[in-house]
């Protein structure tokens, strides 16, 4: 007989375990209780894991992540990113997989189920579950004040500049997110987030150092930016990863946006997303990066690797509302190697 439920605090080690043998040897999942406890785990001593039991083996583990968790408020349009998903081969149990995607709605009450960063063949499965599939488009811009050390550009190629926008990026605190109206950036999508929400999101994140800024000018809505950067070998990114308001404050940034380049002195930044008009990146001097072209920007730091990336996904939802999409979403931009002595 075989059980599919959510796992207990006290299973997780066996989950663990199962990534450690099955996934990848080594994945910062299987080593670091602490990413696990942050990422996955529940307030009620269970986390947001589906086991798939056969007595006591573990035939398959389905991860995901809860907009919930980050603030209550958004129990209403709930939405399950899918994480880690693994079904053991030779189970002797047919679509084991796809019966614990089904267990997965009545365990946890949603609107929205979603996915990024799936396998380049996997959207005509997603397709035939009637999620609508698509690619996240990256935006960058780059610092003409920093050496190339991570791009890879072919000679005489013209880069975009961040320009233009007289907003300004004021950092937020802990104190000062808590103290915006939850309304402040909302929005009328499926998948709307909260202050509260980057203030749980990104400033307690146990291992990464985010930083949220707040757009503040004329001429559009409140805005947030969840940043954090990405280096290697001395060679600094900026990772725009997270973004909720009004769109139009993105064509306000250029100017700011290349301020806090030179602060960070990074060679670049980038933005991720699905659902954001293009005119607006344009407006702060963003390209969009064709990811099969000449000129590439990398997109992993860990370990670094100089070639560019794509992101696909998978969205449903019963609102009927628009869905934007950034990297943040789902486990995309979450740690792969951890400090020597994280727990």
């Amino acid at each position: 007989m075989i059980e599919i439920r959510r796992c207990r605090s006290d299973e997780i080690p066996l989950v663990m375990q199962f990534i450690d043998r099955h996934w990848q040897s080594g994945h910062a999942l299987a080593t670091s209780r602490a990413l696990m406890d942050w990422q996955h785990g529940g307030s009620d001593g269970s986390h947001d894991y589906l086991v798939a039991l056969r007595g006591d083996e573990v035939l398959g583990i389905l991860g995901y992540i809860a907009t919930r968790r980050f603030d209550p408020a958004l129990a209403e349009r709930n939405v399950l990113w899918l994480a880690l998903w693994k079904v053991l081969e030779n189970t002797g149990v047919s679509g084991l997989g796809l019966r614990m995607l089904g267990a997965l709605a009545a365990v946890e009450p949603h609107a929205t189920i979603a996915v990024n960063g799936i396998n380049a063949g996997h959207p005509p499965m997603y397709r035939a579950l009637r999620y609508v599939s698509g690619e996240l488009q990256r935006h960058y811009v780059v610092n003409p004040n920093q050496p190339r050390r991570l791009l890879a550009v072919p000679e005489g190629s013209a880069l975009p500049v961040a320009q233009g926008g007289g907003s300004r990026l004021e950092a937020m605190t802990e104190a000062a997110l808590l103290a915006m109206a939850p309304a402040a950036v909302a929005a009328d999508i499926a998948n709307p987030k909260t202050p509260l929400y980057f203030c749980n999101r990104f400033l307690r994140h146990p291992f990464y150092a985010y930083r949220v800024f707040q757009v503040v000018g004329d001429g559009h809505r409140p805005a947030l930016l969840a940043i954090r950067v990405a280096e290697h070998d001395g060679a600094r990114a900026l990772r725009i990863v997270d973004f909720a308001g009004d769109p139009a404050a993105i064509a306000a940034i250029g100017g700011a946006l290349a301020n806090l380049m030179d602060e960070e002195q990074a060679e670049f930044a980038d933005f991720w997303q699905s659902g954001l008009p293009d005119i607006h990146f344009e407006a702060a001097g963003f390209a969009r990066l064709d990811p099969d072209g000449p000129v590439v920007v990398p997109n992993y730091f860990e370990p670094f690797v100089q070639r560019n990336g794509r992101l696909l996904y998978a969205v449903k939802t019963t609102t009927g509302l628009p869905v934007v999409i950034c990297r943040a979403d789902g486990d995309q931009d979450r740690p792969n190697r951890l400090p020597g002595d994280a727990p």
